[in-house]
C-alpha cells in the first residue's frame, strides 16, 4: 500500500514573520493612541484641571448679578424726608436658556405645556404684558444676543409688585437685579437745594448727583454696589448647595440738614408769588438763626424734579449761593458798624445831607430828597442816605473799611456743600477806581451772594460774632451710627456794644420814618435794612434793572431769626421796601409763629433821627 505524500508547511512558516510585524504595528498604534489619550487625560486632570473647572463653573454660574446699593436719604432737621429711594427691579434674561423655553426632546416623557409657546416667542408672549412691551421687540432683543451671551436687560425700574407677577410665571432664565428710584417728597420746594440725579459722566447707566446736595455730597450718598453669582442648571435654576459668591452692597449715608421742611415750603411759595407780582427775573430767600443755621434756602424759578421737561442747566442752580449781585444799601450796615467800632461816629453824629455830593469824578445823590437834611447817623440809616453814608464812611481809611468787609464775610465762600457757589467780588483798595472808594460804602462796586448778605445780619443779631453758615447737621451710616458735622468756625467782627447799637438804629428803618414800614410785624420789634441797587447785566456788560432786597431780624430786642429776601430785576416796583419788604414780613411772621418765639417785651428804641 502506497504512503500518502507529506503536507507542505513552508508557506505557513513564511507567513509567520509578516503576521508578527503586523501585530506589533497594531500594538504600537494602539499604544500611541492610548498615550495620546493618557497625555490629554493628564493634561485635563492635572495641569489644566483648575482652569477647566473654573470655565465650567463660570458657565454654570452665568452672568454676575449686581446688588445695587440704596442711595442715602436726605432729611430735614426734624427727620422729614426731602429725598429718598424706593425699591425697583431691573429684569434680566439668559438668552441661552430662553432659546429652549418650553421645548421637550423626543425622549423626554413629560408633555410640553401646550398653552405656552416655545423659545423666545413663547417667553416674550408671557413677559410682554407685565413689562408693558411689544413681544416682537423682546424677541428681537433676545435673538440679537450671541450664542454665548447669557445676560440681557429686558426692562428697568419695575415695581416690586410687577416683579412678583413675573416670578409667578416661573420662566427659567429670567432673573432680576434690585435697583431704586429717587423720589423727592417736597417737589419743587427744595429742588434747587436738594438737587436731582442725572446720567453718569463716564457714560454708564448709573445715575449720579447732577445738582444741589445730590451732586456736592454724591460720594457720601451713593454707597457701594455688591454682586452675586451662583451655580445654575442649564434651565437657569439655582443648584442647591452649589458654589456661590456674594459681596453685599453698602447703602449710602443719610444726610441730616438744618433745613426746616415747612419753612422751606413757605419760602418757595412766597417767592413764586412775589416773582409773579413784580414780573421779576428771579427771587431768593434765606432764613437762618443767629448761630448761622440755615432753616430755608429757596430760589424761584425752581424745577419739579419729577417733570424736568424743558428745564435748562441753570434752572437747577440755587441762586442763594450761585448768583452774585451788588447788595446796595444792605451793605451800609457794614460801613456804619465799622464806623461805630472804630469810634469815628456814634448814633447821634450829625450830618448835613445836601442834594449833591462831589467826590472824585462823580456827583452822588440820594434816591429821594430828604424832608429834613439835618440827620443823625440813626437818621442816615433810617432814610438810607447814600450821601450820609459816604460822609460817615470817609472818616475811615479805605483799608479799614475793607478789613471790616472781610470780617463780615464778604469775598469769601460760605463753605456750604452746594455746587457753583460764588465768593463775590471785593476789590482791594489799591485796585479801586476813583469813585469805587465811595460806592462800596453803600453797596455798589462790590458783589455778594444772598447767604453772605444774610450772614451780616446774623452777625449783628449774634452780638457781633460771625458764625460760618451751616446747612449740614450730620449724617447717619447704614448701621445707624450718627456723626455730627464739624462745628462751624466763629470769629468776632464787631463788639457786642456795636452790634446792640446797630440793632437799635435798624429798628428805625421799619418805623414810619424809615424806608420799610411795610416790614413791621405786630407784637415784634424788627430791625432790618432795605436795598435798592442797580443790577449789573453780564450780557450787555452794563447796568440794567435793579436788585430789590430786604434783610432783617426779629425780635430786635432778643434776635432769634434772620430773613433775607432778594428780588432780581422786578418790573412793577423795584424798591427794596415795597418789593421785598412784604415778603420778609410774610416769612418772618410765619417763622416766629412756627418756632413759637414769644413777642417782644422791650420798648422800641428811640434814637433821634434829626438834629
Amino acid at each position: 500500500m502506497a504512503q500518502a505524500p507529506a503536507r507542505r508547511r513552508a508557506p505557513q512558516a513564511a507567513a509567520g514573520p509578516r503576521a508578527d510585524r503586523r501585530l506589533r504595528a497594531w500594538v504600537l498604534a494602539v499604544l500611541i493612541v492610548l498615550s495620546l489619550f493618557g497625555g490629554r487625560l493628564v493634561q485635563l486632570q492635572g495641569m489644566d484641571a483648575s482652569e477647566l473647572a473654573a470655565v465650567a463653573l463660570q458657565t454654570r454660574q452665568g452672568q454676575q448679578l449686581t446688588l445695587h446699593a440704596d442711595r442715602g436719604d436726605i432729611v430735614d432737621a426734624n427727620g422729614v424726608l426731602l429725598a429718598t429711594s424706593v425699591e425697583r427691579r431691573d429684569v434680566v434674561a439668559d438668552p441661552t436658556v430662553l432659546r429652549d423655553f418650553n421645548k421637550r426632546s423626543a425622549t423626554d416623557p413629560r408633555p410640553r405645556t401646550k398653552e405656552r409657546g416655545v423659545g423666545f416667542e413663547g417667553a416674550a408672549a408671557l413677559l410682554a404684558p407685565v413689562l408693558g412691551a411689544d413681544p416682537a421687540v423682546l424677541v428681537e432683543k433676545l435673538a440679537a444676543a450671541g450664542e454665548k451671551d447669557r445676560y440681557e436687560v429686558l426692562a428697568k425700574g419695575l415695581t416690586p409688585e410687577a416683579w412678583r407677577e413675573i416670578q409667578a410665571l416661573r420662566i427659567p432664565g429670567i432673573a432680576s437685579e434690585r435697583s431704586s428710584l429717587r423720589v423727592y417728597p417736597t417737589g419743587p420746594a427744595a429742588s434747587t437745594l436738594v438737587g436731582v440725579l442725572g446720567p453718569s459722566p463716564d457714560g454708564t447707566s448709573e445715575l449720579v448727583g447732577a445738582s444741589g446736595l445730590e451732586l456736592k455730597l454724591d460720594d457720601r450718598l451713593r454707597g457701594v454696589d455688591g454682586f452675586e453669582r451662583y451655580e445654575r442648571t442649564p434651565q437657569g435654576q439655582q443648584i442647591p448647595l452649589g458654589v456661590s459668591e456674594r459681596q453685599p452692597e453698602v447703602d449710602g449715608d443719610t444726610l441730616h440738614l438744618t433745613i426746616d421742611r415747612d419753612l422751606q415750603w413757605k419760602a418757595q411759595q412766597a417767592l413764586r408769588g412775589v416773582r409773579e407780582q413784580t414780573q421779576a427775573q428771579s427771587a431768593t430767600a434765606v432764613i437762618m438763626d443767629k448761630q448761622g443755621k440755615i432753616l430755608a434756602l429757596a430760589s424761584d424759578p425752581s424745577v419739579d424734579p419729577t417733570n424736568r421737561a424743558g428745564a435748562s442747566g441753570t434752572s437747577f442752580n440755587n441762586t442763594a449761593v450761585t448768583e452774585p449781585f451788588e447788595p446796595g444799601s444792605t451793605a451800609k450796615v457794614v460801613t456804619l458798624a465799622a464806623g461805630l467800632e472804630e469810634g469815628v461816629v456814634d448814633p447821634a453824629s450829625r450830618f448835613t445831607i445836601e442834594a449833591r455830593l462831589k467826590r472824585s469824578t462823580k456827583e452822588f445823590k440820594d434816591s429821594h430828597v430828604a424832608k429834613n437834611p439835618q440827620m443823625t447817623l440813626a437818621g442816615v440809616i433810617a432814610q438810607s442816605s447814600n450821601i450820609g453814608t459816604i460822609l460817615a464812611g470817609e472818616r475811615m481809611s479805605a483799608e479799614t473799611l475793607h478789613e471790616y468787609q472781610r470780617k463780615f464775610g464778604f469775598g469769601e465762600k460760605t463753605g456750604l456743600p452746594l455746587p457753583g457757589e460764588t465768593r463775590g467780588i471785593v476789590a482791594e483798595p489799591d485796585d479801586y477806581s476813583g469813585t469805587q472808594r465811595y460806592t462800596v460804602m453803600f453797596g455798589q462796586g462790590l458783589s455778594v451772594n444772598a447767604v453772605q448778605a444774610a450772614s451780616v445780619f446774623a452777625t449783628i443779631a449774634n452780638d457781633g460774632v460771625r458764625v460760618q453758615p451751616q446747612l449740614l447737621q450730620g449724617w447717619t451710616t447704614p448701621r445707624g451710627g450718627y456723626t455730627p458735622a464739624p462745628p462751624p468756625e466763629e470769629s468776632r467782627a464787631v463788639s457786642a456794644a456795636t452790634a446792640r447799637t446797630m440793632r437799635d438804629m435798624l429798628q428805625a428803618v421799619v418805623s414810619e420814618e424809615g424806608t420799610a414800614a411795610m416790614a413791621q410785624i405786630p407784637g415784634y420789634l424788627v430791625a432790618g435794612k432795605t436795598g435798592t441797587a442797580q443790577r449789573y447785566n453780564d450780557e450787555c456788560r452794563c447796568y440794567s434793572g435793579y436788585t430789590a432786597s430786604f434783610i432783617g431780624m426779629a425780635p430786635a430786642d432778643d434776635p432769634q431769626l434772620v430773613v433775607a429776601v432778594i428780588v432780581q430785576d422786578p418790573k412793577t416796583t423795584y424798591y427794596g421796601g415795597s418789593a421785598a419788604g412784604p415778603v420778609f414780613k410774610e416769612l418772618m411772621t410765619y417763622a416766629l409763629a412756627q418756632r413759637k418765639i414769644p413777642p417782644s417785651t422791650a420798648a422800641p428804641a428811640t434814637l433821634p433821627l434829626y438834629w
